[in-house]
């Protein structure tokens, strides 16, 4: 994953209390051609949590 991809997930996650909503993290799959997998693992690293989990992908 490359610096702009995290540095916007940060940002989405910042603009959302410091969470980052399911919804968002599938858009932001899409938009930055990562896997929902890289988004968690990430996520994980940075101490983002994932809220709203639509699917359980995000426990």
């Amino acid at each position: 994953m490359t610096g702009e991809q995290k540095k916007k997930i940060r940002e989405t996650a910042a603009n959302h209390g410091g969470k980052l909503p399911c919804a968002a993290a599938f858009t932001l799959q899409k938009e930055l051609g990562v896997t929902l997998k890289e988004i968690g693992e990430f996520c994980n690293e940075e101490n983002i949590r994932i809220k709203n989990c639509q699917l359980g992908c995000f426990p």
